[in-house]
């Protein structure tokens, strides 16, 4: 048995079977979308009567009024009888195009004020309010705690799949956020730091060394023997690794899930490819961030000005590809956050 059914629009009539009853096809002559009615059955005569009148009604209005007639969003197929209702194609994200959109923020007028607005609090934190005192530490934390609850912002509407970047006032608070920001980075370089610690208290102490001298980075690496070195650059990479996941998960689906380091391998496991990009994403940034620490005294004000506008601009492109990591392979976690 078949149901007949026409186009509200342009009037095309279709035939699809009865157990497509309830459910909607896309018209492929004007892309309308037309709800499929249960099957004829018999009336009486008042029923017959006021099915009449109704018709009657519907086609005096539509020779009265002037329809519109819509191009088809999508190209429609014809139905045949599938579980899942009236074959369509849908347009899909599009995780490259998301990418480059990322990497061209700055083109958008609102992101390149947000941007501007980020860039100035960092050099005001960095530059000027070290010099203000208790004040001035106060002002510090501040800002930081704002870029911190911010940078969670960027990661959380990247993953809903917002283009730009969010609003500059968060609602979550400051402290909070900056506390969850800095546990993220403890977390996954504690294995490196504890090693190096280790290490060095060994060496020392071989030594004749009494307590733990205050050494500089450089000092670290000139004494500290290669395979030491190894292992500490091995575990803080593998902190990098780990990281981008531990962040969404704060970001998304809230600080206790960082507790599940089971369900984090699970969803690394099934998106490999992405979660490495999205991973060196961040390792790249963090080279960069290095390199600007060793080389800042050489650099000068104005090279470390221009670096530091290189370093915002990798961050916030890393934080959205976090973000668009969840958006484009949700599918594919161990969570359900929707």
């Amino acid at each position: 048995m078949t149901i007949k059914v026409s186009c509200g629009i342009c009037g095309k009539v279709y035939k699809v079977r009865d157990d497509a009853a309830g459910k909607r096809l896309r018209c492929k002559e004007c892309g309308e979308t037309i709800k499929i009615p249960e099957p004829e059955t018999e009336h009486d005569d008042d029923d017959f009567s006021n099915l009449l009148a109704d018709a009657v009604e519907l086609e005096s209005k539509s020779k009265s009024i002037r329809q519109p007639v819509r191009k088809p969003m999508v190209k429609a197929e014809k139905y045949q009888g599938d579980v899942e209702g009236p074959v369509t194609r849908k347009k899909t994200n599009n995780y490259t195009e998301d990418l480059m959109e990322t990497f061209l923020f700055p083109l958008d007028p609102a992101n390149l004020f947000t941007f501007v607005f980020i860039f100035i609090l960092i050099c005001l934190k960095d530059f000027v309010l070290p010099y203000g005192g208790r004040f001035g530490f106060l002002g510090a934390i501040i800002i930081l705690g704002w870029y911190s609850n911010y940078r969670f912002s960027i990661i959380y509407e990247a993953a809903s799949g917002q283009k730009e970047l969010p609003e500059l006032s968060p609602e979550e608070g400051f402290f909070i956020p900056m506390l969850q920001w800095l546990a993220t980075w403890l977390l996954v370089h504690l294995p490196a730091y504890l090693y190096l610690g280790f290490a060095l208290y060994s060496l020392l102490g071989n030594a004749g060394v009494q307590g733990m001298p205050n050494l500089i980075p450089q000092e670290v690496f000139d004494i500290l023997p290669l395979f030491h070195l190894g292992v500490f650059l091995f575990l803080y990479c593998a902190g990098l690794f780990f990281w981008p996941i531990l962040a969404l998960c704060i970001a998304v689906g809230g600080f206790e899930t960082i507790f599940r380091i089971d369900l984090m391998i699970v969803t690394i496991f099934r998106s490999k490819a992405a979660y490495f990009f999205t991973a060196g994403g961040i390792f790249l940034t963090t080279v960069v961030q290095f390199t600007v620490l060793i080389t800042a005294f050489k650099l000068g004000f104005i090279g470390i000005i221009f670096m530091m506008v290189i370093i915002l601009y990798m961050e916030i492109v890393s934080l959205r590809m976090i973000g668009h990591y969840y958006h484009h392979f949700k599918k594919r976690f161990a969570w359900n956050w929707g």
